[in-house]
């Protein structure tokens, strides 16, 4: 295994060569419903709204959306085609979510693509002939659920501010495939720690659990909202518990399939372990879009409604704009980016959290960094736990395909 360590690639961009004609877009995700029937306490896109008044796609807008993927997808270089239907509440969209998901999964063969359907969901509307649409035709559902029944109501109540959680609960336990299910909950300071809330949530009978704390700090620059965020230094000491119990939890199982409860920090630190060296964040604009409900083009869905990011609009036949500042951008060469000794795993970190925090996409806030060293420091910390108890989880070959 040390000599496998010791291979550790170049850093290469996260776009891959294309050739004349073709582009790399992958990844699509539908803001189907910019409206909720929740009233989320941290909500960061206010409820799909943005603030404005709230609204549904129709017929006219779906059809457009469903030109545009299926265009792109036939000149994109990716055989794997990811969509997924957010909000808001997705599933009050239903009529729509319908219509979209059949026509994008008729055009497969003919196109020579495979389509993954995935979806985000508060769970209060996953029961019936929708349960069962979705379990027939998506890969993947994610249910925000924030804990036990007292937490969860108090963060996530009801757009008139009636409880949720055991809705949630009953819709998840009587889902006809709960192995497409995977709960996400997000903590605020007012949470559980990390460790309880995973407990909790594993009794549930879900195999996928995603925890995430609150945005970082600065976001949106609402005191109110700040109050929300855990601090950072509560966060590591949390994760690090987290860890030290997980740890031992995995190492009961000889193989990394068979562990019945997958956390997303395992894949964090997988990631850590790979080694993978990028020198561009992510595919914002490039391999990604959002569409909003009214079917204008954003670079992905933290960017949605905001004006001086719109890169065109459904129908509309102007080409896609791209906007400068998320071009051409290189770890290497952007401060103070390029002295960081966690560059090539963060590669400059999510583009629409340094618009929010400091007004630029390509700049950093502080917080954010200290943020994210304290993280990779822990998933190193989990390594070194995993090589001493179970490093058999840690054989898989570091360049194998991640998916």
């Amino acid at each position: 295994m040390l000599h496998q360590e010791l291979g550790v690639p170049l850093p290469v961009s996260r776009d891959p060569q294309t050739k004349p004609g073709e582009n790399r877009f992958q990844t699509f995700s539908i803001y189907l419903a910019q409206n909720c029937n929740m009233a989320c306490c941290y909500c960061w896109n206010c409820g799909g709204t943005f603030g404005k008044p709230g609204h549904l796609m129709g017929e006219k807008s779906a059809k457009r959306a469903i030109t545009l993927i299926l265009d792109l997808v036939q000149e994109s270089n990716a055989d794997k085609i990811f969509v997924n239907f957010y909000g808001g509440e997705p599933l009050l969209d239903f009529p729509i979510l319908t219509k979209i998901t059949l026509e994008l999964l008729q055009h497969e063969a003919q196109l020579g693509k495979n389509f993954y359907l995935t979806l985000d969901t508060n769970g209060t509307l996953l029961e019936g002939p929708v349960a069962q649409f979705l379990a027939r035709y998506f890969t993947q559902i994610g249910v925000s659920l924030d804990g036990n029944q007292r937490i969860h109501d108090i963060q996530r109540p009801g757009k008139y501010g009636e409880s949720t959680w055991q809705l949630i609960v009953n819709n998840m336990k009587a889902f006809p495939n709960p192995k497409l299910l995977g709960i996400r909950a997000t903590l605020t300071a007012f949470s559980d720690s990390y460790l309880e809330t995973f407990r909790q949530l594993s009794t549930l009978g879900v195999s996928r659990i995603q925890l995430e704390y609150c945005h970082e700090p600065g976001y949106h620059k609402n005191p109110i909202f700040e109050k929300l965020n855990v601090p950072v230094e509560r966060q590591l000491t949390e994760l690090r518990e987290f860890i030290d119990y997980y740890v031992d939890y995995i190492s009961h199982y000889q193989e990394t399939r068979d562990i019945p409860l997958a956390s997303n920090v395992l894949d964090n630190i997988t990631r850590i372990r790979r080694g993978s060296r990028f020198t561009k964040p992510c595919g914002a604009g490039t391999n990604t879009l959002a569409i909003n409900s009214r079917g204008e083009i954003f670079p992905c869905i933290a960017f949605v409604d905001r004006d001086d990011f719109a890169m065109g609009k459904a129908g509309v036949d102007c080409g896609l704009s791209l906007h400068d500042t998320l071009s051409g951008f290189e770890v290497d060469g952007q401060l103070p980016c390029h002295s960081c000794w966690l560059r090539y795993d963060c590669a400059g970190g999510c583009y629409a959290t340094h618009y929010d925090m400091t007004g630029n996409p390509r700049h950093p806030h502080p917080h954010y960094c200290e943020s994210m060293k304290g993280r990779a420091e822990v998933y190193f910390y989990a390594l070194t736990q995993m090589l001493n108890k179970c490093p058999w989880h840690l054989q898989r070959d570091p360049n194998s395909d991640p998916s």
